[in-house]
């Protein structure tokens, strides 16, 4: 493979802002992916333990007795801090600094780790990255995602609905209607306006936090590793927020 592109351009804040996503140039070289790797593995290998909260099923209950159908872990660079210092989170931060139009030393972030084990990877289901988000605050921000697989419509690449990021926040639920389930899911997404974006390991897609995502589940041989970057500009006080109601807890 060649040198990484580390230049975003018009086209790709056009898409951005009117889609709602953008497929960026390659964002890691063979060498650094090959460190991502061994980093992620070490994580799952290391850190996959339900108790601590850094580590749960995305579409499961913690206290299910079957394999996690889709783990994920939290703010991974708490366990490696080398993660901020690399090459691929300075080019991220750079293009997130680029399309939000925030200075980077501005912008706060999280990654989180998302495996699709071969076989049995659930789908994540049509969601905005922004449900998850107390309404009483209004955040400006994205989601970088960088497979370190090939990710492909069998192994459960991104899809989107482009445009759809302009519009609110959807009603959502709990998946299978469990609220001891993490993950959400909203039905008011047709399926059929989807836009899948499949990318070659090291590269990436980047979404508003609004806008309408899928991945379906990986019915391939292969592993389905995605290192997802989010950024954000500083919260602003909501006047009057909107109910959401599946984020309320008893």
């Amino acid at each position: 493979m060649g040198a990484v592109e580390t230049v975003i351009d018009e086209e790709h804040r056009a898409a951005f802002q009117a889609d709602g996503f953008a497929s960026l140039p390659r964002l890691v070289d063979d060498t650094e992916l090959e460190w991502l790797r061994g980093v992620y593995d070490r994580l799952f290998s290391e850190h996959a333990d339900f108790t601590t909260g850094d580590y749960f099923d995305i579409a499961g209950r913690q206290d299910s007795d079957r394999p996690a159908r889709l783990p994920q872990i939290v703010r991974p660079e708490k366990f490696v801090p080398e993660l901020v210092e690399s090459a691929h989170f300075q080019r991220c931060r750079a293009i997130a600094a680029q399309l939000l139009d925030i200075p980077e030393d501005e912008l706060d972030f999280y990654g989180h780790a998302i495996l699709k084990p071969p076989n049995y990877g659930a789908a994540t289901p049509w969601h905005q990255d922004e449900g998850y988000m107390d309404p009483r605050w209004r955040r400006r921000g994205l989601s970088i995602w960088t497979p370190l697989d090939e990710a492909t419509v069998d192994s459960g690449c991104l899809h989107y609905v482009p445009g759809a990021h302009l519009g609110p926040v959807l009603p959502h639920r709990h998946i299978d209607d469990d609220d001891r389930i993490r993950g959400l899911v909203t039905d008011a997404v047709d399926p059929a306006a989807g836009v899948p974006v499949p990318l070659a390991s090291g590269e990436a897609v980047v979404h508003a936090l609004r806008a309408p995502h899928y991945a379906g589940p990986n019915l391939t041989d292969q592993t389905r590793r995605a290192y997802v970057l989010v950024f954000m500009g500083a919260a602003e006080e909501v006047a009057d927020p909107e109910p959401r109601p599946w984020l309320d807890k008893d």
